[in-house]
This record gives structure tokens, C-alpha cells and sequence, in this order.
């Protein structure tokens, strides 16, 4: 008997040990997402404050800018130069546009081997009751009123990853 009472209670220890090791990963994921989360609201929270910055700044160089201010003058001109330098490579890229369009083989278009369609009307009308049975009456109307409260609603900001952020900021 006393052999039984040793394997239950190596057992009991084993399973309590597993049951520890259990918590101790449970309590440790936990602490992890938590702490991914807190840094996705910092990130989020850089993000915005990045956006207002952005924003100011734009309002102070259009509205407030001083010539007399030594501090933020010099910000003023590199703003300016770089606007220049865009506005010189955009022309250069429209000058290369055109120039690559005028060698290349330009193809005449004419109307010499186009037929004239003239749809047959029966095949319409019969799309249209085949699309009028395949959906029952009344869904429609249930469909659409349910999407239209969707459309009101504003929708999240999603930022495309494509477009710059500041391109949406005011005063621009």
C-alpha cells in the first residue's frame, strides 16, 4: 500500500509541477500582450502627435511665419528650396513624358475594321428577369436600407500605406 501512496503522490507533485509550469506561461503571455498593447498605443499616440506637429508647423508657414526669426527662418528657406527642387524635377519628368511619347511609334486610329453591335433586346429583358427571380423581393429593399446606416457612419481614419500622412493635414 505504501508503494500506491508514493506513485499517487509523485503524481500529485508532477501534476501540481505541470500545473505551475502552466501558470507561470499563462501569467507570462499575459504580461507580454499587455505589454504589446501598451506599445501600440504609445506608436499610435507618437503617430498623432506626429500628425499635430505636422500640423502646426504647416499653419505657423503659412500664417505665422516671421522673416525676423533667426530660429525658424532658416526651416522657412529649406522648405522653400525644396519646394523649388520638387517643382524643377516634376517639370523634367513632364519634358521626359512628353519627349518619350513623341518617339514612340504613334498608332493611327480608324474605324475601317469596326463592325457596328447592335444588341439584341430579348437577351436583355431576359437577363433582367433571370436577376429579378434570383433575388426575392423585398431582400433588396432590406439589403439597401441596411447598408445606407453604414454609409452614414464616418469611417475609421485608415491611412493608405502608399500615401504620405501629411498630405491629409490642413493647411496645405
Amino acid at each position: 500500500m505504501d508503494f500506491l501512496k508514493n506513485i499517487t503522490s509523485v503524481f500529485k507533485t508532477a501534476g501540481g509541477a505541470v500545473q505551475n509550469a502552466v501558470g507561470v506561461v499563462a501569467e507570462k503571455n499575459r504580461k507580454t500582450a499587455l505589454m504589446n498593447r501598451l506599445r501600440t498605443v504609445i506608436r499610435c499616440e507618437e503617430k498623432a502627435a506626429e500628425r499635430a506637429y505636422l500640423a502646426l508647423g504647416r499653419y505657423y508657414y503659412h500664417n505665422l511665419r516671421d522673416a525676423s526669426n533667426t530660429v525658424t527662418e532658416p526651416h522657412c528657406i529649406d522648405i522653400e528650396a525644396a519646394e523649388q527642387r520638387i517643382d524643377a524635377a516634376v517639370a523634367k519628368l513632364e519634358a521626359l513624358c512628353r519627349e518619350e511619347g513623341e518617339e514612340g511609334e504613334i498608332e493611327e486610329i480608324t474605324l475601317e475594321d469596326v463592325r457596328e453591335y447592335v444588341p439584341d433586346p430579348a437577351p436583355a429583358e431576359a437577363a433582367q428577369d433571370a436577376e429579378a427571380e434570383a433575388v426575392p423581393e423585398g431582400l433588396v429593399d432590406e439589403a439597401v436600407e441596411a447598408a445606407e446606416p453604414a454609409a452614414v457612419q464616418p469611417e475609421a481614419e485608415e491611412e493608405p500605406a502608399e500615401k504620405d500622412a501629411s498630405e491629409e493635414l490642413p493647411y496645405e
